[in-house]
């Protein structure tokens, strides 16, 4: 009889916490995200390469040396319709993977549906708040569900299951798309990311010597930064430190991010840079 009672008492405390918590127990998986397997399908090709674009003929770096700031010319293209064409149909930077996707995704949304961008930051490489990573946000406007979708690794899930990001700001466009702008600009001493491969992002930066910036002292950085390290090391620079040439390379780091094909492209753009400098 005891045992009976026992059993009595298990069953209902189950069937009251059954009913207040319905996921005591087994639950269903929550639902894929909207258009789940088509936004993946986008996603898939695209990679994270600044590279290609850079080292192509009509890009230039110009220096303004009185303003502190440097500037990819060239950087960006369009097509008729103004939208960014990536290099080879599938690299790109951040803010650019984003807008293709966008431009992708929009024949699919109807009006229940939108979607902006966010500067967000990411524990793995863009921990910072001064990080300007680019993403995708998608509403559900019927019940204010948000995704986020990261065309530079491949993420596409509910915010809620993405811990590793915060958003920063979010906004309705990216201010070079809506300007048609080819170029990027950038002060003295800032970073940009270049490329991420083997848990290490590249970055790019030209930088001052000692404090001085002008013709005779300068350097064009390349450093890598290991995935939650957030401390890299300079792995190529190439400039001037009073008036004399002066050049580097951390070889074996160098060889395991970049091919020798890549490697040789870049110090050959670098230099050309520095030539009409």
């Amino acid at each position: 009889m005891i045992d009976k009672f026992k059993n009595k008492v298990a069953g209902a405390v189950l069937m009251v916490l059954f009913a207040v918590f319905p996921c005591v127990g087994v639950c269903d998986s929550p639902p894929s995200p909207p258009f789940y397997d088509l936004i993946m399908k986008i996603l898939a090709p695209l990679e994270y390469s600044g590279v290609p674009s850079m080292v192509k003929p009509q890009v230039d770096l110009i220096i303004n040396f009185s303003q502190r700031t440097w500037t990819l010319h060239k950087i960006h293209e369009y097509d008729s319709q103004g939208r960014v064409i990536l290099e080879q149909g599938r690299f790109g930077l951040c803010a650019e993977l984003a807008m293709f996707v966008f431009e992708k995704i929009k024949p699919l949304l109807d009006g229940r549906y939108e979607v902006k961008f966010a500067m967000v930051t990411e524990s793995g490489f863009f921990s910072t708040e001064q990080s300007n990573h680019i993403v995708l946000i998608l509403v559900d406007k019927t019940n204010s569900q948000a995704y986020l979708i990261d065309p530079s690794f491949h993420k596409y899930a509910r915010m809620m299951d993405l811990p590793e990001y915060h958003v920063v700001n979010v906004q309705d466009t990216l201010a070079f798309v809506k300007d048609k702008s080819p170029d990027f600009s950038f002060g003295v001493d800032q970073a940009i990311p270049l490329y991420i491969k083997n848990e290490f992002l590249l970055s790019f930066s030209v930088t001052s010597v000692d404090g001085k910036f002008d013709r005779d002292n300068f350097i064009f950085v390349i450093s890598a930064t290991q995935r939650y390290k957030f401390a890299g090391r300079d792995i190529v620079f190439i400039g001037r430190r009073n008036k004399e040439f002066e050049d580097f390379e951390h070889k074996s780091l160098l060889n395991q991010l970049l091919t020798p094909v890549e490697t040789k492209m870049l110090f050959d753009k670098l230099k050309s840079w520095i030539e009409r400098v």
